[in-house]
């Protein structure tokens, strides 16, 4: 191609400008699909209203992630162009040069097809001479790496769509894309997703255009930030229907038809005209559920499921584990958190390594004195689930570990028993601020914490372990916490 033939070929697919709020990026599909809501913000809230978060899990994987591609792709393709540039509109012009020149292999590649409004990264782009393209005898096709064991929709439409971005730049279109996981690889035909694709980018400018409006999530995490906070305050403040656990999208949209948008309109509709629109026991539960808003009170379920038995040692304890950030890394807890209510104290078992893990639940049953008088006290399921599995793997503290579960009371079993929360959920997250608590740190969840710990066994630096036992302390002091504000709240019993 000439010089003239590629600076027409740049014009044509740049359309004159560079990528902006209007065009949609391909990794942005996972938003479209699960927080559309988050999407329908970046377009018409106040700007005013963005509050910055760093994800610091998730930039950690991608660093992670980017690192391991990058050698693979070195090892397999040893002459492969890594495209850069200075700016976006370089990255682009420079990929476009690189396929114009036929290369073999390139590797952070950017392509834009902007007369359509899309645009998107592509990890990989290798020639094919069994076809021709714009280029010449040869054209190129996707490979392209995902962190995942199965292949989820978005991914599947995400590739979908670098692929049409493809077929404009070299005016061929591949039937298929390839797409590697964890531990095996995967095919994406086009054409298995190209009526998909077609209605989820009309969605997407449906958003744009002010013509759709999508739910958000439920409370605390009504979309993803940088709206988070705004979309939490929205929900809370219209008692929107979201706030009640257990309603589905068409549930909540069954009450709208007659007339019912918000936790009040729910309450005042009273149970008998809720049970001719909702199938029980969503009926019910919404219908108490909403009376819990309106009293500002937690309305009776059923007595005799809470408090928990008076035990002489009372233990909460929380555990947090890893993920696997590098294929040789393997999942496992790193730390066992208790707030000792006796002791009034935080008590914590750390461990660095995998081979460490069982060290630290030998010293967390160790701490137990005396096992007929003692109550753990944990939130969900989670922490049981773990002991039996790890109890499994080491048969020679199997005992020990089923000893551990023994004592063990769920307390969100307790209280979901019980009774009806003015909260959107049962999660603790949820539940705990619902009547006052609040976590000390705003920069360090489940997720954070996880960078934290990973951080500080790289550097040794204290405080990043600190913040992590602060956030663990923190999840063991909310179920008291909660615990004691059900205990002495006034309760709402509607069968008196």
């Amino acid at each position: 191609m000439t010089e003239n033939e590629i600076l027409s070929l740049f014009n044509t697919l740049s359309a004159g400008r560079t990528p902006g709020k209007q065009d949609f990026n391909a990794s942005k599909m996972f938003s479209l699909l699960e927080d559309p809501f988050s999407i329908w913000c970046s377009f018409h809230a106040p700007k005013e209203a963005a509050v910055a978060e760093l994800n610091r899990y998730e930039n950690l994987k991608i660093r992670t992630d980017r690192n391991t591609r990058d050698q693979w792709i070195k090892n397999e393709f040893p002459g492969v162009v890594f495209v850069s540039g200075e700016d976006e509109t370089a990255r682009f012009k420079n990929t476009l040069s690189a396929m114009i020149r036929g290369e073999t292999a390139i590797a952070n590649a950017l392509l834009w097809n902007l007369p359509e409004n899309t645009y998107g990264s592509i990890n990989l782009l290798v020639r094919s001479d069994s076809a021709p393209s714009l280029f010449g005898s040869y054209h190129y096709h996707i490979f392209q790496f995902k962190r995942a064991h199965d292949l989820k929709e978005h991914y599947a439409l995400q590739v979908s769509l670098l692929n049409q971005i493809l077929g404009k730049a070299q005016r061929y279109t591949p039937a298929q894309t390839r797409v590697f996981l964890k531990d095996r690889t995967l095919d994406v035909l086009y054409q298995d997703h190209q009526e998909r694709l077609d209605r989820e980018l009309t969605f997407w400018r449906s958003i744009r255009d002010g013509l759709a409006k999508p739910e958000a999530h439920k409370p605390p995490k009504a979309a993803s930030a940088p709206w988070r906070v705004y979309a939490n305050k929205i929900v809370a403040e219209t008692k929107d229907l979201l706030m009640l656990p257990g309603l589905n999208t068409e549930m909540r949209q069954c009450l709208k038809i007659n007339g019912i948008f918000n936790t009040d309109d729910v309450a005042h509709a009273g149970l008998e005209r809720l049970c001719g629109i909702l199938e029980e026991p969503h009926a019910t539960d919404s219908y108490y559920n909403a009376l819990a808003y309106l009293h500002h009170k937690p309305v009776l379920r059923e007595a005799g499921h809470f408090p928990p038995p008076a035990k002489k040692y009372n233990l909460y304890f929380d555990f947090e584990a890893t993920e696997t950030f590098t294929k040789d890394n393997v999942s496992f807890v790193y730390l066992i958190g208790i707030w000792d209510k006796e002791e009034n104290k935080y008590v914590s078992f750390v461990a660095k390594t995998p081979e460490e893990e069982i060290r630290i639940f030998e010293q967390f049953y160790s701490y137990i004195k005396d096992f007929s008088d003692t109550a753990l006290y944990h939130w969900t399921e989670y922490e049981v689930k773990k002991m039996k599995n790890l109890a499994a793997k080491n048969p020679q503290d199997a005992d020990k570990l089923k000893a551990l579960c023994n004592i063990c009371y769920d307390l969100k079993v307790a209280v979901n028993k019980q009774f009806y929360l003015p909260a959107p959920s049962f999660s603790l997250k949820a539940a705990a601020p619902a009547f006052g608590f609040n976590w000390r740190q705003d920069d360090c969840g489940a997720m954070d914490s996880m960078v934290y710990f990973t951080n500080w066994l790289k550097t040794g630096n204290e405080e990043l372990l600190n913040k992590v036992l602060m956030y663990n302390e923190d999840d063991c002091k909310a179920m008291l916490y909660l615990e004691d504000k059900l205990k002495t709240a006034e309760i709402l019993d509607l069968k008196k």
